[in-house]
């Protein structure tokens, strides 16, 4: 049985918006921390949106979207775009691979971590992408016993 709500936020990411990368993650750790104090947790919330927010900026023709769903034990985020999509999701999941371009490397982006990173702090992760689109769905679960490494 699903938890109830108590918080839900949404935030768009324009294409080719680099000056805003992390914006979002600031501002959704900003007002999680009363209900979720823990430090780690909230780093690990906050990697997880930045990574997003930069692939939603970098790789996508028109932006897209994060909707961030709170609950009293986790958090869900789910990033969707309308394209281009990712051609090959096992070469995407590759550390150090990417298809970022060189606007985004001159500004240090595109490093090929963005997706690892969020596959490691997440406990939940799924990802699925075509041509009309990518959907990225995650959760970080508050479990303050949970060694992040």
């Amino acid at each position: 049985m699903e938890t109830e709500v108590i918080n839900k936020l949404d935030f768009s990411v324009g294409a080719s918006d680099y000056p805003s990368i992390g914006s979002r993650a600031l501002e959704v750790k900003k007002k999680l921390k009363d209900f979720f104090p823990t430090g780690d947790y909230l780093r690990r919330l906050g990697v997880c949106i930045f990574e997003v927010e930069a692939n939603l900026a970098i790789h996508t023709s028109q932006g897209g979207t994060l909707e961030i769903i709170v609950f009293k034990d986790r958090v869900r985020i789910i990033a969707s775009d309308s394209g281009p999509g990712i051609k090959d999701l096992s070469k995407a999941l590759t550390p150090g691979f990417s298809t970022a371009p060189e606007s985004a490397r001159q500004l240090g982006f595109g490093g090929g971590v963005g997706i690892n990173n969020v596959k490691r702090f997440a406990d939940y992760f799924f990802l699925t992408s075509s041509k009309q689109g990518t959907i990225l769905l995650f959760e970080v679960w508050n479990d303050d016993d949970k060694a992040a490494n």
